[in-house]
């Protein structure tokens, strides 16, 4: 930097002024980041005591092992909450890849798919609440279809909470990243696509062929990103049910373990049991990441345009 440039005087003022913009984010970098998390790491192998202890992992060993506990369940629609998310990213590439191709109407597309994202997600609970109450055509239209007495509480019965949570999922999470996406695809050269073109090659070679692999870092990078959330998937769970109903996720789970918990932060174990499970599935995540990031470092060679 010029201020510290050798052979140089130093100005203060200078120095001063940004020893004060640093400060602040340093200490906030310090106190939220580094302190929280070693205070994390250690309470994960302490009791509610502070005496050195396996306890936690114990414990979250033999909830996990037990099909009947919460924490399985939870586990469970975390990990179909997260399959819907791997299936419909190919989904949300290929979406976004015909807007920027400008079909008909693409504009349009644009907006409505675009339109749930920019809306607060308590509104659209509620939105999605209302259309699927007792009193909805679409409760009517189950009610029919199954041959029911009464129109259902699709999100008050354990029979249909957890398909309807997931189904609330797939029409916000379709197909969504559109401007990174269409910001990724208009960085491919025209001149490349006019050439695949004059080759006669069709929409779906030149988007397997040409525009994937040109864009795969991108693609990776999402992939990497996705599967380091994968223990977080939880969709509207909380807005929708409150994990009750068995709709309960991980990441749910984990905060009402939390606002529940018995006695105050003191007493209760709670704190130091969540760092426990915590720890443990950043571990998992964190080598599934890994892995997902070399395979995808050899699906493909690197690109340069």
């Amino acid at each position: 930097m010029e201020v510290f440039r050798k052979g140089k005087p130093i100005n203060k003022r200078r120095v001063l002024f940004v020893i004060c913009c640093c400060i602040l984010p340093v200490i906030n970098w310090l106190i939220f980041y580094v302190f929280a998390n070693l205070s994390s790491f250690v309470m994960a192998f302490t009791n509610k005591d502070g005496v050195l202890s396996f306890d936690n992992f114990i414990r979250f060993w033999d909830e996990l092992t037990n099909p009947a506990s919460d924490i399985r369940i939870a586990f469970r629609n975390t990990f179909l909450t997260f399959a819907i998310v791997l299936v419909s990213f190919p989904f949300k590439v290929l979406v976004s890849y015909f807007i920027y191709k400008k079909i008909p109407l693409a504009g349009v597309y644009r907006i409505l798919f675009f339109l749930p994202s920019i809306i607060f997600s308590v509104a659209l609970a509620m939105i999605f609440q209302k259309i699927i109450s007792v009193n909805g055509f679409i409760a009517e239209w189950v009610q029919d279809w199954l041959n029911l007495a009464t129109p259902p509480e699709l999100l008050a019965d354990s029979r249909y909470a957890n398909t309807v949570v997931l189904l609330h999922m797939m029409w916000l999470s379709f197909p969504g990243d559109l401007i990174i996406w269409g910001g990724t695809f208009t960085r491919i050269p025209n001149d490349v696509l006019e050439s695949g073109q004059i080759d006669g090659v069709n929409w779906w070679q030149e988007f397997t062929l040409i525009t994937v692999p040109m864009v795969w870092p991108t693609v990776a990078l999402q992939m990497v990103l996705m599967f380091c959330g994968i223990f977080g998937a939880s969709g509207a769970v909380f807005l929708l049910t409150k994990g009750m109903y068995g709709t309960m996720t991980l990441s749910a789970w984990m905060y009402l373990q939390l606002l529940n918990m018995s006695g105050n932060q003191y007493t209760s174990n709670a704190y130091n049991y969540m760092s426990a499970v915590g720890l443990v599935i950043t571990v998992i995540a964190i080598a599934i990441s890994l892995g997902i990031r070399k395979w995808t470092d050899k699906a493909f060679e690197e690109v340069e345009f």
